[in-house]
């Protein structure tokens, strides 16, 4: 399956983005998903393959559309049905943020962060 995780130390440097800790891979093969179960049986729907495990949040929206991001910086949008990927965008850098969507002048948009940087995306019909 997957790599096991184990907690490091890290040292505290002033000024700077500190978590209290950090992870370490214990093997080479890693890998994360986003995962749908079916929530009448609990059975599985579908996954959807990342190359790392992924820390961005997960958005279902009520037309039928997945977003999410990846560590890769990939911004994309799945099928909810079927996990199949129908579009994405590459942000520069890794996406650790869950999607969010608004509605402003009679369209809707979805935006995310991705590095230091905020995209807006402004969903077609």
């Amino acid at each position: 399956m997957g790599s096991i995780y184990f907690k490091t130390g890290v040292e505290y440097k002033p000024g700077t983005y500190y978590t209290g800790g950090s992870e370490k891979r214990l093997d080479e093969e890693s890998w994360g998903a986003v995962r749908a179960i079916d929530v009448k049986t609990g059975k599985h729907a579908w996954d959807f393959a990342l190359p790392t495990p992924t820390w961005a949040g997960v958005m279902a929206t009520a037309g039928g559309l997945v977003f999410s991001g990846s560590n890769e910086g990939n911004f994309y949008a799945l099928d909810a049905r079927t996990g199949k990927p129908l579009w994405q965008f590459q942000t520069g850098g890794a996406i650790r943020s869950g999607p969010m969507s608004y509605f402003a002048n009679d369209k809707q948009y979805v935006a995310v962060t991705g590095g230091h940087a905020l995209f807006v995306f402004a969903l077609e019909g």
